[in-house]
Order: structure tokens, then C-alpha cells, then sequence
């Protein structure tokens, strides 16, 4: 799904790596696709940070990410661009991108007391999980019967393939 609608491109030209890291500079990347690749705002974003050199593949990425309110810094002008995502920050971004740069209402969430480590997700982002989880955009896992949304966890290539395109659907 990633592939055919040019969301995600392989790791190489035989290989898809669903195993591997999803980087926040990846994922802000993935977004723009998402957004149906609006050259003219990539061209006119402007945020400078302190960790994004200019000629780095991904610095149009996260100018236009920042510039748009969808992603902000770690802190002190830094970005962490290579810095893998967890499950919150990816649907920490897809949130900030439905209200931020689409301009739509994020309805009601979900209740996450049924999850036992609801409390595990971060205050910035229990909205944005809840909202995810309402959504089928993330779902829990069984651990020895119990059901975990895993917040803190990476997030391979695979786990937000399967992020995008239930979001895309919804």
C-alpha cells in the first residue's frame, strides 16, 4: 500500500526493509508524500534547526513539517532527525497533521483504560492516542492476555506502513 501510492520507497532498489527504524526525518518525509507532495510549500518552508543541515536529504522535510505545525523540535532548536519514532510520536504526527495541516476537527478519542499501559503513554500524547486508537489507526497487542498499545516502543517500517493506511482510509 505504502509502495504503490508512493508514500514509502525501498530501503535499495530489491528491498522494502519492513523491519527496520522509521526516523522522525522519514516520517516527516512520508507526511509530505501524504500531503500530495506540495511543491511550492516545500520550496517556501523556513524553519532552521540546530541538528538539520541544509544539504541533508531530509532538511525540505522537516522545514516543511515544522513550518506547518505537524512536527516541532526535541528541544533547544534540535530536531533529531535520525532519532527513531515510537508508536506515540507517529501518532503524536499523524494527529498534528489531520488538525494542523488538513484543518480537521479530531473527534472524539477513545476510552485507553481498557489498555493496562494506558498510563504509560505520555501526557502530550494521550489525545493523539486516543484519537488513533478510536480510528483503528493503532491497536493494542495481546501480552500474556493483557492488551498494550506498546506507546514507548519503535516503530518499524511495517508498523507504520500499517498506521498510514488505516489512517489514509479513515
Amino acid at each position: 500500500y505504502v509502495y504503490g501510492n508512493h508514500l514509502f520507497s525501498g530501503m535499495s532498489e530489491h528491498a522494502f526493509g519492513p523491519g527496520e527504524p522509521m526516523t522522525r526525518a522519514m516520517l516527516v518525509t512520508v507526511l509530505y508524500q501524504l500531503a500530495g507532495a506540495p511543491r511550492d510549500e516545500l520550496e517556501a518552508a523556513g524553519a532552521q534547526l540546530t541538528d538539520v543541515a541544509d544539504d541533508a536529504w531530509y532538511a525540505p522535510y522537516v522545514r516543511w513539517a515544522v513550518d506547518h505545525g505537524i512536527a516541532s523540535g526535541t528541544g533547544s532548536g534540535a530536531f533529531n532527525p535520525n532519532a527513531q519514532v515510537t508508536r506515540e510520536q507517529v501518532v503524536a504526527l499523524l494527529y498534528s497533521f489531520t488538525v494542523h495541516y488538513l484543518g480537521l476537527e479530531a473527534s472524539q478519542g477513545a476510552d485507553l483504560s481498557g489498555y493496562q499501559d494506558a498510563g504509560q503513554v505520555s501526557g502530550w500524547a494521550v489525545e493523539a492516542m486516543a484519537w488513533a486508537a478510536a480510528r483503528g489507526v493503532v491497536s493494542g497487542s495481546a501480552d500474556g492476555g493483557a492488551v498494550n498499545l506498546n506507546p514507548g516502543r519503535s516503530a518499524n517500517r511495517a508498523e507504520v506502513a500499517v498506521m498510514l493506511r488505516a489512517f489514509a482510509e479513515t
